[in-house]
């Protein structure tokens, strides 16, 4: 009889402690952690090409890849010469500044009257220096295009933008007008004037 009881005390010790273990063990969740939003590549965030001119666009993947890269291209592009626009009014605007400091008064626009040609003919240099599919923050995917200008291109649109106008320019003030045209920080802030005025 002792050992039955003991066997039967032992029982209930043994059972309270698996249901003690139990209880003190968390629960674990049958649920997935979410997944990680896709990070964009910095080329179809910031496209840039050291002194040249880069678009990246982005279209949905609803054809085939070819049809998609032409379209992605064709955009990329069309963003490149809002690009060059925006670079001959900064370009232009510094130009004014300068006749007025050193050679009296000057009135008109000197390059944006020959900039579109000189831009559509030249962005015909242009090429698709990066394609991928690329996963988005929103679960979609889009196929991806970064068009650019190489330095040697660009180069080359300023230099027929300076031919082209007719104007006299020093070297000194050429080097200038280069730099303020290749300006990022330029380019924003006449991208802001632009859109303020429209």
């Amino acid at each position: 009889m002792k050992l039955s009881n003991s066997l039967k005390g032992l029982s209930t010790a043994v059972t309270f402690s698996l249901l003690s273990a139990c209880a003190s063990n968390p629960t674990t969740s049958t649920t997935a952690p979410a997944a990680p939003k896709a990070k964009l590549p910095s080329w179809v965030m910031m496209p840039i090409i050291e002194n040249g001119i880069a678009d990246t666009q982005c279209v949905q993947t609803t054809a085939d890849f070819n049809i998609l890269k032409n379209k992605a291209t064709a955009l990329a592009r069309a963003e490149l010469v809002k690009q060059i626009e925006i670079k001959v009014k900064a370009m232009d605007k510094t130009y004014q500044r300068l006749t007025d400091t050193n050679e009296g008064s000057s009135t008109g626009s000197t390059f944006e009257s020959v900039s579109k040609q000189l831009a559509n003919k030249t962005l015909s240099g242009s090429r698709a220096t990066k394609v991928d599919y690329i996963d988005f923050p929103d679960n979609t995917q889009k196929l991806c295009v970064m068009v650019t200008m190489s330095p040697e291109l660009t180069e080359s649109l300023f230099k027929g933008l300076v031919k082209e106008s007719g104007q006299n320019i020093s070297p000194r003030n050429e080097a200038v007008l280069y730099e303020r045209f290749l300006a990022k920080k330029a380019g924003e802030e006449m991208e802001a004037e632009f859109k303020a005025q429209q």
